[in-house]
């Protein structure tokens, strides 16, 4: 990463301004030094900026404990430059390495929630860099299928039923096929039909299907983040790492992934599952899940 390096500004206490330059890209983040051990926190899907709260609270609770915290707004986000990488599970995990190796600290470790639970893995599989990891809702089946589950159980608990979310579920999964094949014509016209069901939103599909060529390269990059498997990347982990996840988790199959965690890594990831939370570690009040914060210092300041 020789075309790496880094420009820390103080801006307030002991909060100071990062750029890291990551090939084409600047990435701007916030840096809380404290100690030896820095966290670097990886984007959930949609969660490209730093100010989100999770993030924030990273720099609330881990400092005080002797651990350093850099959170940063995406590539293509927020202060960041470059070609938004939404998706790009490949160019962030070299962003995410390139601030890793940016920092002055003796080890760094990688936080990760919902999509930062594949990309994390892959950086620490491309860098002895990585010490450790922390993931939040580390999702063990294909974004595809993931997105199925998730589609399903927003419709049914928006009180659609099983129905719609089959049919929805079916829509996706002509989806899924066009992206392998490119067969438009059928899937068109599912997809109008749909539109004016009162469920349609929670799809998360398209409206219409873009024209040639921009068809072609939209299938290209759909593929490469719908089908990525993340269990072959789970087993070529040989850090410590920490799993999170809610027992009420409308967004991911949270049994699925721990039983991809337990193939790949057998008992050497250790699991949390947390009472009363969803994709978040947060209750239904708003709270911030007290285990959640507890496990995560105690944990962290153990494996520094």
């Amino acid at each position: 990463m020789s075309e790496e390096r880094a420009r820390e500004t103080t801006f307030g206490g002991k909060l100071h301004e990062i750029q890291v330059e990551s090939g084409a890209a600047t990435l701007v983040g916030s840096y809380s030094p404290a100690g030896p051990t820095v966290v670097v926190a990886v984007h959930g899907a949609g969660e490209g900026r730093r100010d989100w709260y999770l993030y924030r609270h990273l720099h609330e609770v881990l400092p005080p404990a002797g651990i350093g915290v850099v959170t940063f707004d995406r590539r293509g986000e927020g202060a960041s430059t470059g070609e938004p990488s939404r998706g790009s599970f490949a160019v962030q995990a070299d962003d995410a390495l390139a601030l890793a190796e940016a920092v002055e600290a003796e080890q760094v470790g990688l936080w990760g929630i919902s999509q930062g639970g594949w990309v994390a893995p892959l950086a620490a599989t491309r860098s002895e860099r990585i010490a450790f990891l922390v993931l939040l809702a580390s999702v063990g089946v294909t974004p595809a299928e993931q997105m199925r589950y998730a589609t399903a159980e927003q419709i049914r608990r928006a009180g659609f039923g099983d129905d719609a979310a089959a049919r929805a579920v079916a829509l996706r999964e002509q989806a899924e096929s066009w992206i392998r094949c490119g067969n438009a014509e059928t899937l068109e016209a599912e997809l109008a039909a749909a539109t004016r069901e009162p469920w349609w939103e929670l799809t998360f599909l398209p409206e219409k299907l873009p024209p040639q060529p921009e068809a072609d390269i939209a299938r290209k990059a759909l593929a490469e983040e719908m089908f990525f498997e993340p269990e072959p990347i789970f087993a070529e982990v040989h850090v410590p790492t920490l799993l999170f996840y809610g027992d009420d988790d409308t967004w991911a199959p949270v049994d699925a992934s721990i039983e991809a965690w337990r193939r790949a890594r057998g008992d050497r990831a250790e699991i949390v599952v947390l009472e009363d939370t969803g994709h978040e570690p947060i209750h239904p009040n708003g709270e911030i899940a007290r285990e959640y914060e507890r496990k995560l210092v105690e944990w962290v300041r153990a494996v520094s």
